[in-house]
């Protein structure tokens, strides 16, 4: 992702929060823990995907705009691992991964307490997964990032309030853009667009 669309995206994730600012009505906080699963797509030719892990800690604040919707601009982090059933296997290059989350999601609040939202999300990677070829310690890949730093994705969801503090839900993630790193020198190439698919359970105050 260029600097242009990097830029395109973060005021696509302000706006509607500036503009909303003034809106009267009492925000709710709200903190939630997500755990599930995350796909590159079509994987690689040759690669397979097993244990896939994701889970992410989110914050949001939920701001009113009428009787039925609100906009939440939101805050989180997120941990992707490959490998959650062949730990320790020898050779083995599984990709694990972080991101800090930004994202801001309009939301409808359905009768009877479920809210369905969505949004664009904006991600930077704080731990980048590296290439580890253990069959060669040569291999000029060895230590080279994977994926790129920042991340494009749409942001669905679904809850439903369990009571008056709690609720349970989904989360999903579909990525815009290809986050795999080209390295045609090494014949390291291809598309992975990360999506993900959580289940969450959270606190509304």
């Amino acid at each position: 992702m260029n600097m242009k669309a990097f830029h395109l995206a973060i005021l696509g994730i302000l706006l509607p929060v500036i503009a909303l600012a003034q809106t009267p009505g009492r925000p709710t906080h709200q903190v939630q823990l997500g755990a599930g699963t995350f796909s590159y797509g079509t994987p690689l030719s040759g690669y397979t995907e097993v244990g896939l892990l994701s889970m992410r800690l989110s914050y949001g604040l939920d701001i009113p705009v009428s009787a039925a919707w609100s906009v939440m601009p939101e805050v989180g982090t997120k941990f992707c691992m490959e490998g959650l059933f062949a730990l320790g296997a020898v050779g083995a290059d599984f990709d694990l991964f972080s991101y800090w989350d930004f994202s801001a999601n309009a939301r409808y609040h359905l009768p009877g307490g479920a809210v369905l939202g969505l949004g664009p999300m904006l991600s930077y990677t704080f731990h980048q997964d590296k290439y580890y070829v253990d069959a060669d310690p040569s291999d000029p890949l060895n230590g080279m990032p994977k994926n790129t730093r920042v991340n494009l994705s749409l942001h669905p969801s679904v809850i439903f309030h369990t009571g008056k503090r709690w609720h349970l839900g989904a989360e999903a993630e579909i990525g815009l853009n290809n986050i795999m790193i080209q390295y045609p020198q090494y014949r390291r190439t291809g598309c992975r667009h990360l999506h993900a698919l959580r289940f969450v359970a959270g606190i509304h105050f």
